[in-house]
């Protein structure tokens, strides 16, 4: 088996989505689209007001013992990883988010608005992941975004560990 080359990826990635919907998802509420330049995301199809539930996130259960990493994953508890189905696993971080998480159930999360949101606007949470190595630059484009896509109490670690990476590459 050869690997595949990125252009040839990418054709193959367009019949896939064109054919079985992987990325694609739509009700009277919520769809996802693409973002333009984080991939693809969720966008509110009506209006919602803060404290309203915008979606339920379940997908599979994995034991925190067990993980071994993935874009995607939200924590349940303090045993358990959620790895989310379509629609959530295409919610994207922001430092300034217009939803939150909270538990509903053992076993999924509800998106839940924070303010008032627009049709058309995209649906985003904050990760406030914990600062590693492999943490993502921040896209958000928030006023207040914090550079990369961690906690706001894991910004000056996030920057430190930034700072000794760049003494370590030269």
């Amino acid at each position: 088996m050869t690997t595949l080359d990125k252009q040839r990826r990418k054709k193959l990635q367009a019949l896939v989505d064109k054919d079985y919907y992987y990325r694609s998802y739509f009700d009277d509420d919520i769809e996802v689209q693409s973002t333009g330049k984080c991939g693809h995301g969720v966008f509110a199809v009506r209006q919602f007001l803060p404290g309203e539930l915008v979606m339920e996130v379940t997908g599979q259960l994995i034991p925190k013992k067990a993980y071994v990493g993935s874009e995607y994953v939200m924590d349940l508890d303090e045993d358990w990883y959620l790895e989310p189905s379509t629609p959530g696993a295409f919610m994207n971080h922001s430092c300034s988010p217009n939803c939150e998480l909270v538990q509903l159930t053992e076993f999924s999360l509800g998106v839940v608005a924070i303010c008032n949101i627009e049709p058309e606007t995209q649906l985003t949470f904050d990760y406030a992941w914990e600062a590693f190595d492999w943490n993502p630059k921040c896209q958000c484009g928030a006023r207040n975004c914090r550079g990369w896509v961690v906690a706001e109490d894991q910004v000056k670690k996030m920057k430190q560990m930034a700072k000794d990476q760049k003494k370590k590459s030269r």
